[in-house]
């Protein structure tokens, strides 16, 4: 009884710890279904994708195909299967299409058996399933459909199914064809990326030039860019993989490489473009090629191109006389690669044609061939004759054409002086072929004396050279920077003397400057505010403008007794106050006033105070000269004007001028002078000019006003 009482104690304290510890394996129920199977999390990243595509965000596209090579080994069988399932309901055909180039063996996922759990009958109840997605009837975005289908394409690929994949990349680009929209060109560049590779690793690669250079032309046409770029990649690697180097450099000229390509397809198009010139013996554009595309290739990624690049640099530098730095074959991802180039490289450098020979029947099938170096590489052996007739005349003063053909390995005699003199010609080595004049078919090779280098404009050229092209380097660099303010000075101005130093420009130069402009409209714009007000009170007290009239301002003691009580006119005040009156040089009309920058913007108004001259019998303005009556005025000033600029202004230009008209008054005492007499006297500065117009005075024109002393004189 005890025992059993103890054990039936101990059940219930187990159910007692199941019931507390059903809510925490109720919350960890779907964390252990998230753990059993991998893959959800794969697929769940992809449908968010998609659902942004469904959604209409097209920007996040170029995006998806970016992270292509990260998708792509995440994808399996079971995960392209769902993502099927779940996005493409709506396109029956195409789904079963898809779902019947994946493999229908289970993935590893499937396999694997959940652990057993106890499920505690208390707690909480369980969270519902989450619905996997929702099913709809309405076909997703072409986007969503073709992008499913690229990546069902980069499947076969990797698993070496080349016929499925051939099915699936021709099935992707006519549903490219069917939508035709401008925002499927990235997918499309993938597209006719693929569908030549597959078509090369099948060995049937000529068969797609006259399609792709059809497709080309529609890409160039539409300015499809990423198109445009792949297929002229594309196209390239046809050419060169058929030996086609002239039809590959006629598409190179005609062709114009879109500037909103990646710089993955740039460097591949200059890595072709480096092979073109290579192959047509321009080594200089070659290698500037070659090391474009190295440097516009990503730096952590593609080292298979960058290995491949780097073996046309090496072979490029010995055709062009240069021995690579052994620094690049110590690179870790070129160390394995250059290990045959560096054996290469070392036989040119030492000139033994014996080792050139050896590492060329050693690595020509198994390297050089395959990485298409081999016709660049047979050109070097006349660079390893060169070399080694320079260390021949550089060991031996005189030597026999025998012993140079035996080191050389050659099979004649005369094969061995042609390279000798070949050499000579071409300034490789300073030396002449010589013959015994006992034996004359015994001939020799004599070498010149060397030269000390440094006595020659050889080192000044190299220099020149190199001075230029550092100074040619410092003034881009020049106009690169963007140099602060104080950069000169060599002291960074704080943040706080920089605004110090604003304020004091602002108070030195810029206030004056602008309270100079202030005050000029200021003052300005009172005197027009004190002519309104002037003008506004005479009209309300005398029902019109006021009109000027003359005042004589000064002292009242200066002026006779005999004027008091007489009536002034403008003669005699004009007389008593010495004023000199002169006419404007320039008469701004009335009309000019009223809409000047300056003035107050006032609208036309209607004359109403006209009135008729009484001498020609034309409308004026009440209180304003006649316009008729001012053309004779006009036209009287004109012929003054005349008169006195026909005097000549050099002679007498100090002496007063007097207009005299035919009924003027003249004093006995004055004679008259012919015009000879008056050029005669021109040192005589002291008169006075005058100046006779043959006219009558008119009524309206005034004499001269003269002091009273002058008056009483005459």
């Amino acid at each position: 009884m005890v025992s059993k009482m103890e054990i039936d104690e101990q059940k219930e304290n187990v159910n007692d710890e199941k019931e507390e510890s059903g809510d925490a394996k109720g919350d960890e129920k779907d964390d252990t279904s998230k753990m059993e199977d991998p893959d959800a999390a794969i697929v769940e990243s992809l449908r968010a994708w998609c659902s942004q595509l469904e959604r209409g965000e097209l920007h996040v596209l170029p995006r998806m195909i970016q992270l292509l090579h990260k998708t792509r080994k995440q994808l399996n069988g079971n995960v392209l299967k769902k993502l099927i399932a779940s996005q493409l309901t709506a396109l029956p055909l195409i789904k079963d299409q898809l779902i019947s180039w994946l493999p229908a063996t289970p993935s590893i996922s499937g396999l694997v058996q959940p652990m057993e759990v106890d499920v505690s009958k208390g707690g909480r109840s369980p969270r519902p399933v989450r619905r996997s997605g929702i099913q709809s009837s309405v076909a997703p975005p072409p986007e969503v459909e073709l992008y499913i289908h690229l990546l069902v394409l980069l499947y076969l690929v990797d698993q070496k199914k080349l016929e499925e994949a051939e099915k699936c990349v021709e099935t992707l680009i006519a549903r490219i064809d069917h939508h035709e929209k401008r925002s499927l060109d990235s997918i499309a560049a993938k597209a006719f990326f693929y569908l030549c590779l597959i078509y090369e690793t099948k060995n049937k690669l000529d068969q797609l030039r006259a399609y792709l250079n059809g497709r080309l032309r529609t890409a160039t046409l539409r300015r499809q860019y990423d198109s445009q770029a792949v297929l002229i990649v594309c196209l390239l690697r046809a050419y060169m993989l058929g030996k086609h180097y002239e039809a590959a450099a006629m598409l190179v000229a005609k062709v114009t490489f879109p500037e909103a390509a990646s710089n993955n397809d740039l460097a591949r198009f200059l890595y072709y473009q480096g092979r073109i010139k290579a192959m047509q013996l321009d080594y200089t554009a070659a290698a500037g090629y070659f090391m474009q595309a190295i440097r516009k290739a990503p730096q952590d990624a593609a080292i298979g191109f960058k290995q491949n690049v780097q073996k046309w640099i090496v072979v490029i530098s010995l055709l062009q006389g240069e021995i690579p730095e052994r620094s690049v074959f110590r690179v870790p991802i070129h160390r394995k690669t250059l290990a045959p180039y560096l054996e290469l490289t070392q036989a040119v450098r030492l000139g033994d044609l014996l080792l050139f020979n050896k590492v060329l029947n050693k690595h020509a099938k198994l390297v050089f061939e395959p990485d298409e170096t081999l016709t660049l590489i047979v050109r070097l052996r006349q660079n390893v004759i060169k070399t080694a007739l320079r260390q021949i005349s550089t060991a031996y003063s005189c030597i026999s054409i025998k012993d140079i053909c035996k080191k050389l390995l050659l099979n004649t005699d005369q094969e061995a002086e042609y390279l000798v003199a070949k050499a000579i010609k071409d300034g490789g080595i300073e030396a002449a072929i010589t013959f015994d004049s006992q034996n004359s078919s015994e001939r020799y090779m004599q070498s010149k004396e060397t030269e000390d280098v440094y006595r020659t404009t050889e080192p000044q050229t190299h220099f020149d050279t190199r001075i230029r092209y550092c100074l040619e380097l410092h003034n881009q660099a020049v106009k690169a920077l963007r140099y602060p303010p104080t950069a000169g000075k060599g002291v960074v101005e704080s943040i706080e003397e920089q605004r110090e130093r604003e304020q004091q420009y602002l108070g030195d130069v810029l206030w004056p400057i602008l309270s100079n402009v202030l005050f000029c409209n200021y003052s300005h714009f009172m005197q027009r505010f004190k002519q309104y007000l002037i003008r506004y009170y005479a009209w309300i007290r005398y029902g019109e403008e006021l009109q000027p009239t003359f005042a004589l301002c000064g002292d009242t003691s200066l002026r006779n007794d005999d004027d008091i009580g007489r009536l002034w006119d403008v003669e005699d005040i004009i007389e008593k106050s010495r004023f000199v009156w002169g006419v404007p040089k320039i008469r701004t009309c009335q009309a000019k006033k009223i809409t000047r920058k300056f003035d107050v913007h006032r609208t036309f108004e209607l004359k109403k105070k006209l009135v008729v001259c009484h001498i020609c019998g034309s409308y004026r303005d009440y209180g304003k000269i006649c316009a008729n009556c001012y053309k004779k005025v006009q036209e009287l000033t004109n012929l003054m004007k005349s008169k006195i600029m026909a005097y000549n202004p050099y002679i007498g230009e100090k002496q007063s001028t007097n207009v005299k008209f035919e009924d003027d008054p003249r004093p006995s005492s004055e004679t008259h002078q012919d015009d000879e007499d008056t050029k005669a006297s021109t040192d005589q500065t002291d008169r006075e000019r005058i100046v006779e117009l043959g006219i009558p005075r008119p009524t309206w024109f005034k004499p001269k006003f003269v002091d009273n002393s002058v008056s009483n004189k005459q």
